[in-house]
């Protein structure tokens, strides 16, 4: 009868799956965002029964009332609490709301009798090598603690880990399998570690369900694919090999082209001048290859300049990008988000260079929401928007306070959960 989508990332917002899915006149229901960048791109991609919920704005469907709440500063996740006479779900999906925010649900709506979210890694965190220096990107078992505290929090009757099942398939990643933190993974820490005590946890996968007659019906065989997953997903992988080796063939024929290049300085050259000119004389070299060949190109954001460059040049910051992934991205206007493939490689020397392209990351994913180049009324939206979420801006500067610490961003999640 509906969609709800919850936030415009490639894993949640997919345009292929929505188009081959759903017809056009379905309903499809998100949040008002400051920012239009998924009501357009919907539009453009020929879905015109829209319906925009402000954050703690109520919707009916039938006997059933869904009520979003947003979180995030710029890019604008949302949780989703779903409620019928009978039973009240929370989906947090990837949302990592907490603090005031998450008090201000619990307060307003009561106990859930399910709370979901995820659990796995969509980030490109791993995807980062350092030379120097003692730097930790990421720790994995940080999506599992977050898991718990987040449920410690809710206090839910039942804690359904959510929207993180994957595998990887493409041969460049497809040793990173054993980084997913599937949810067999998530129940031994939690049971090791003794956490989510007060909560019982379900596992449900794809088939399985629940209903106010019956109850639960979940295979047990479904957990043998994750008891011996390296055999299962070897032979998924065997399955589909015909698929992949077309698109190797596919990503195989594409060669950049100084038109995508264009795209792609234009988009840089969105930040304002300002913001560009704090990263100084910050440079990176940026290789887009296949299994045809490499291109070297200098990327100075200062400049907002995209030039070709010999392959012996070391600036000591390299970030690699199939060709494929960065023609698509740029078209797309969704480069900050081209690394949930975990394809893409960044390479420095020290800590400093790392942080300045960090910096230049952020940047380019305001471009990516439409934040820059700046619009009076995207302002004025963003000044509305927060009279409703005001709570949230307890909570950033809470972790701004703990991110001036040192404090990874990781850690600064687990530590507002805690206080929440």
């Amino acid at each position: 009868d509906a969609i709800y989508l919850t936030h415009v990332h490639w894993d949640h917002w997919h345009g292929p799956s929505l188009k081959k899915l759903f017809k056009k006149d379905t309903l499809v229901i998100t949040h008002d965002e400051p920012n239009k960048r998924s009501v357009n791109d919907l539009r453009q991609i020929g879905f015109s029964n829209l319906k925009l919920l402000k954050h703690g704005e109520s919707l009916r469907l039938g006997n059933i009332k869904l009520t979003p709440y947003q979180f995030g500063l710029f890019l604008n996740d949302s949780a989703l609490v779903v409620e019928t006479p009978d039973i009240k779900v929370l989906n947090a999906n990837d949302c990592k709301i907490a603090g005031a925010s998450l008090r201000y649900i619990l307060k307003r709506h009561g106990r859930f009798d399910f709370a979901l979210r995820s659990h796995s890694s969509a980030n490109d965190r791993v995807c980062y090598t350092l030379d120097t220096g003692n730097y930790s990107f990421d720790d994995s078992d940080h999506y599992s603690r977050s898991f718990a505290l987040f449920m410690d929090v809710v206090k839910p009757k039942y804690a359904i880990p959510f929207a993180s099942n994957h595998c990887h398939l493409h041969k460049d990643v497809y040793g990173m399998n054993n980084l997913v933190n599937d949810p067999f993974k998530l129940e031994c820490y939690l049971t090791e570690n003794r956490l989510l005590q007060d909560v019982e946890l379900k596992i449900m996968l794809s088939g399985d369900s629940w209903s106010s007659e019956s109850g639960f019906d979940i295979n047990p065989e479904n957990r043998k694919y994750f008891e011996n997953k390296e055999k299962y997903i070897a032979e998924y992988r065997h399955e589909v090999n015909d698929k992949l080796e077309a698109y190797y063939t596919l990503e195989n024929k594409i060669k950049p082209n100084s038109r995508i290049i264009e795209m792609f300085q234009k988009q840089i050259s969105s930040i304002p001048r300002i913001l560009r000119s704090r990263l100084g004389d910050f440079s990176y070299k940026m290789v887009l290859f296949n299994d045809e060949g490499e291109h070297h190109y200098v990327v100075t954001p200062k400049n907002a300049t995209v030039e070709e460059c010999e392959s012996s040049l070391d600036l000591g910051a390299t970030v690699r990008v199939p060709i494929k992934i960065f023609t698509d991205s740029v078209v797309m206007n969704m480069f900050h988000h081209s690394s949930i493939s975990k394809r893409n490689q960044y390479i420095f020397k020290t800590e400093q260079l790392l942080l300045e392209y960090e910096k230049f990351q952020d940047l380019l994913e305001y471009v990516e929401l439409e934040v820059f180049p700046i619009r009076t009324k995207y302002i004025g939206n963003l000044l509305k928007a927060y009279v409703r979420r005001w709570r949230e801006v307890i909570v950033y500067v809470q972790a701004f306070l703990l991110k001036r610490k040192g404090m990874p961003i990781y850690d600064v999640e687990e530590e507002i959960l805690k206080r929440t």
